[in-house]
């Protein structure tokens, strides 16, 4: 990871990827999805990169556009 790179909650990246929070929590236990938990284990984080390779690699739409919104 980068330091500039943005990291996007599991919210973030459903609605990128216009599926539910869920979807986004099962492909990260199928380890399909690289992401991390913040300190303390309060919040799970996906960076721009991982998602990047994740859509890739399986053909997944993430709508990239909504990036620019934040």
């Amino acid at each position: 990871m980068q330091n500039n790179e943005r990291v996007y909650s599991v919210k973030d990246v459903a609605s990128m990827c216009r599926v539910s929070n869920e979807t986004i929590r099962r492909w990260i236990r199928k380890n399909s999805l690289k992401a991390y938990n913040t300190t303390g284990g309060l919040a799970i984080k996906i960076v721009e990169s991982d998602l990047r390779d994740f859509s890739d690699s399986l053909n997944v739409f993430v709508d990239w556009k909504l990036t620019n919104a934040r």
